[in-house]
């Protein structure tokens, strides 16, 4: 109880000092009483952004931590299953709606549809090569996807850099860009999360039966692969929305279930709460840095990927010791 109350005062600690630090520093006197040009920028652009990185983080981190489960492999994330590189596939390839003259502010609106079509594309192909090859399939089959849309990205960023100009680069935001203005994203992000959420803890002794075995899933009635389908899609869902306005932002999903298993514990019933309470504690503080705490701006990829390094490495050691055990 103690190190959830523990993790639950970090992160409102961790949400006021985004609130004041950024490119912009605003007083912590104007956060409780917002005005003028501070009033402003507090509640149009930083109170969405940070509430924006906090739901990220925990829907990343809810969703690496069931894809963990679910697929039998402690490095698995959304990101890594393809999904994410699909749906950053079609979040550039929405800017090729300029060649038939469309407003640019409407790729705002396009792009996250584009999005999740292709990141469900990319998941559909991904479970396809799984179907016929299991749970390892699923893995496999998420990398190849995640290098076929990843080169197809490269291709289409330097062409459209070539075709149209006018477009901001897009190398920045690909590796992790959170800048919210408004609260529609907030909105939604909220909506998906509480359904990850409470899924995840209502449906945790299913999950758990199915990390185990197929057999142990189906002696109890439940479809293993119709219900690891469906959270593939509702995990790709998400996915696909956050890379829409967020770029890639990659190892969330792997540090936070692994950093909770050392903590908590392992059980779903535990995983999925405290992974959404962490996932925003890890997101918030990678914002601070990312948004100018330096100095300059930063990935958000680049600091997840320094963070999720060490854990990497220390459970492909501990696999690798136990095998030859």
């Amino acid at each position: 109880m103690w190190k959830g109350i523990t993790l639950l005062a970090l992160n409102v600690g961790i949400f006021f000092l985004a609130l004041v630090l950024g490119e912009v520093y605003i007083p912590l006197s104007y956060v409780f009483h917002p005005s003028g040009a501070y009033g402003y920028i507090l509640v149009q652009i930083r109170i969405p952004t940070v509430l924006a990185s906090a739901l990220v983080g925990s829907a990343l981190a809810v969703s690496g931590a069931i894809m963990q489960l679910l697929l039998r492999n402690p490095l698995m994330d959304p990101y890594i299953s393809g999904t994410a590189s699909g749906g950053a596939f079609g979040a550039v390839l929405a800017y090729y709606l300029l060649a038939f003259n469309l407003p640019f502010s409407w790729i705002a609106y396009i792009s996250p549809i584009v999005a999740f079509l292709f990141s469900m594309v990319s998941t559909t192909i991904t479970l396809m090569i799984g179907r016929k090859t299991g749970v390892y399939g699923i893995v496999i089959g998420g990398v190849i996807v995640s290098y076929v849309f990843s080169s197809l990205i490269s291709i289409l960023l330097t062409y459209l850099q070539e075709k149209f100009p006018q477009v901001p680069p897009l190398n920045f935001w690909l590796l992790g860009e959170i800048e919210v203005v408004g609260w529609t994203y907030v909105i939604i992000l909220l909506v998906l999360v509480l359904i990850l959420g409470v899924l995840g803890t209502y449906a945790s002794r299913m999950i758990d039966l199915a990390s185990i075995s197929d057999e142990l899933a189906l002696s109890k009635d439940v479809d293993p692969h119709r219900f690891r389908t469906a959270w593939i899609l509702l995990i790709s869902l998400t996915t696909g929305f956050i890379v829409s306005f967020a770029g890639i932002i990659g190892f969330v999903g792997i540090i936070v279930p692994h950093l909770v298993r050392r903590i908590i514990s392992g059980s779903a019933s535990q995983l999925v709460p405290y992974s959404l309470v962490l996932g925003s504690v890890i997101m918030m503080s990678s914002e601070i840095i990312s948004n100018g705490a330096l100095g300059f701006k930063i990935p958000l990829t680049a600091i997840t990927s320094i963070l999720a390094s060490p854990i990497m490495i220390y459970v492909l050691v501990k696999g690798i010791a136990n095998t030859g055990s």
